[in-house]
């Protein structure tokens, strides 16, 4: 690559604004724009288009336990007019705005649906809607790579609804959904840090606001739950400023890379603190023993056999949907040769991440194997399936691809509109080919209907085992949740909150921090007791972040106990919540009283500040920038 094309600027970027349509070459644009994004949506509505056969039916396997996280969301503010802090129903009661995957619907473009629709089209709703944001954003990222709307189509449609993000939808795996934001993140860095630009000495200024919607693009991650995408968005990010720091000779990219980080947290803080502090309490180590050898490597990308309950090779542990990542072999090809070929001082960065995450994808095939010593390090101890790299392995040579693609284009200047007529007509067959086995478990996995449970809000217990009373028809991965939640029911034995779930026994059968107990039980006391047994004692209003509890004959001095999990976020009449065998409880003032429990995340207040702080600093500092552009640009004489 000669030295005059390194300093080009990067297709699309940094070139002097004009106006649109005044030539053939802008029409031109346009149409092939236009018939690439027909591609990209009909790409997409192939492929989600089962989901939406019947409206009124749910998700099967992991998916009762993301609708019942969403479902607590709309009890929690129609029926209770509070927001869904605590989740009583769930394994003796957990925090739900600070559960990893839970409460992830509320700082997110589908709140509207999920208060107002029915589930059953919010869920419907959020699957599509994911898939359009990741769309947008893999065709922002891969503009800043290539002008060609096909090698950004082709993008689209290596990444965005291909057979691994099929498969995960279709499990119930909503986390895998926000993968959605990847690109975003990697969009706005790549803005910010400019080294595609121009040459790094004449780079412009930090261009900050784009610092700022990276770090929001991060922090929507945590908002949203993406337990895997945001670690492995933030290494990428790590990685790739690093590399592009030692190709370009500066700093800047990590600046970038930490600046966006500090806007990250600060924005997500309300979610991520409480978080941190319930995953400290509730560590969950996994160990992750997975590889991957290059035949089922192969197999994963290329076999049409994608379905649910396929195996096309020899691969374990975990079902097909942990492994199968369907693009074809036309676009496996692709992302080889941009492995291979990528060789320019844009995309050899670019590359090298890709090939990383490749790399981690083959997870631990020896005990130095990359995957095997960062299973060591502190968040990726809680994470297991290696094979999950391999989805934004796509993305990351995709785009190497494009750009490996828009370097040969260059050279057929009048030729350029040819060829991007015949990349459309091989992107929309590649397109349609993955959509059509990425469609597959779409078909397969939503058939349950919602249950025939009459929705219930004022009492309340807590049953040992789930009832039989309260499982429906579908095929759930573990017990059911969403109808007890439905009928104010809680459960002992449950799945949705990994620290106190039917996983989380110890090798003598007991989940450590599980204070409540339930129907069935000897050990169970009622919703509400005294310690020693004297007195009565019972909920009198019962709200998911707030019971009250009345208590008749008490001893003074006494413990009363609330039947949910003990958490340092409950307070007793604005004191704190002791705990009582790792149950609630609060000492006893008089013979009769009433008590108010209520529930607030641990720390709350404190991660309002620094949110608050975040957000009132970036709006001082582009209220400040946008009076100093305006002093420079007034002339002199007005200035005196």
């Amino acid at each position: 690559m000669n030295a005059s094309h390194e300093r080009a600027p990067a297709p699309g970027v940094g070139r002097p604004q004009r106006r649109w349509l005044r030539t053939r070459s802008d029409w031109g644009r346009l149409g092939a724009s236009l018939l690439a994004w027909g591609i990209v949506l009909s790409t997409i509505g192939v492929v989600v288009g089962p989901v939406f056969h019947d409206i009124h039916t749910l998700g099967t396997h992991d998916w009762d336990q993301m609708e019942s996280h969403r479902y607590l969301l709309y009890k929690s503010i129609h029926s209770y007019r509070q927001f869904p802090f605590w989740n009583p129903y769930g394994c003796g009661g957990h925090p739900s705005w600070a559960g990893i995957e839970s409460g992830t619907t509320i700082v997110s473009p589908w709140l509207p649906f999920y208060v107002f629709a029915p589930l059953a089209i919010a869920l419907k709703v959020e699957i599509a809607g994911t898939a359009l944001i990741s769309a947008i954003g893999t065709w922002l990222l891969a503009g800043r790579f290539t002008r060609s709307a096909a090698l950004r189509a082709f993008c689209c449609a290596v990444f965005v609804v291909n057979g691994r993000w099929a498969l995960q939808a279709a499990a119930g795996h909503t986390w895998h959904l926000y993968y959605a934001w990847t690109p975003w993140a990697l969009y706005f860095f790549d803005r910010a840090s400019g080294c595609g630009d121009r040459p790094a000495s004449q780079a412009p200024a930090v261009r900050w606001r784009d610092v700022v919607l990276c770090g929001a693009s991060i922090a929507m991650m945590v908002y949203t739950g993406a337990i895997y995408p945001l670690p492995q968005t933030v290494l990428v990010l790590g990685f790739w400023s690093i590399l592009l720091a030692l190709s370009y000779r500066t700093i800047r990219p990590i600046v970038v890379v930490l600046a966006s980080g500090v806007v990250a947290f600060g924005l997500s803080a309300p979610k991520l603190i409480p978080v941190l502090d319930v995953v400290r309490r509730f560590p969950r180590l996994v160990d992750s023993t997975e590889t991957l050898d290059l035949h089922g490597f192969i197999v994963i990308f290329t076999s049409r056999d994608q379905t649910f309950g396929s195996r096309p090779a020899q691969l374990s542990p975990y079902g097909w949907h942990e492994w199968g990542i369907y693009i074809g072999w036309a676009a496996f090809l692709a992302l080889i040769a941009g492995a291979i070929f990528g060789r320019s001082r844009r995309e050899m960065p670019l590359k090298a991440v890709g090939l990383v995450l490749v790399i981690l994808g083959f997870g631990a095939f020896h005990e130095y194997a990359p995957w095997t010593l960062l299973h060591t390090a502190p968040i990726f101890k809680s994470q297991h399936v290696p094979s999950r790299w391999l989805y934004p392995a796509t993305l990351v040579l995709a785009v190497v691809f494009a750009s490996l693609l828009e370097r040969g284009m260059v050279r057929l200047r009048g030729l350029r509109g040819v060829a991007e007529v015949a990349l459309l007509a091989c992107v929309a067959w590649m397109s349609l080919d993955i959509a059509r086995v990425a469609r597959l478990p779409m078909s397969q996995m939503f058939g349950s209907h919602m249950p025939t449970i009459p929705v219930r809000t004022q009492e309340f217990h807590t049953e040992a085992h789930v009832n039989s009373e309260y499982q429906y028809d579908g095929i759930s991965y573990g017990q059911a949740s969403l109808p007890s939640e439905m009928a104010n029911v809680g459960q002992i034995e449950c799945m949705i909150f990994p620290g106190l779930s039917v996983f989380a026994r110890d090798a003598h059968g007991v989940v450590q921090g599980m204070g409540a107990k339930g129907r069935g039980d000897p050990a169970y006391r009622g919703e509400a007791y005294t310690a020693s047994g004297k007195g009565k004692a019972e909920i009198v209003r019962f709200t998911p972040n707030a019971m009250t509890v009345h208590v008749d004959g008490a001893t003074p001095g006494d413990l009363l106990v609330l039947n949910q999990n003990w958490d340092p976020g409950w307070r007793a009449d604005g004191v704190s919540a002791v705990a009582y065998h790792d149950a609630v409880a609060t000492a006893v003032r008089a013979p009769n009283e009433t008590v108010m429990f209520r529930y607030r995340p641990h720390f709350w207040w404190l991660s309002l500040t620094v949110c608050a702080v975040t957000v009132g600093g970036i709006v001082t500092a582009f209220v400040r920038r946008r009076r100093v552009r305006l002093q420079k640009a007034r002339p002199e004489s007005l200035q005196v």
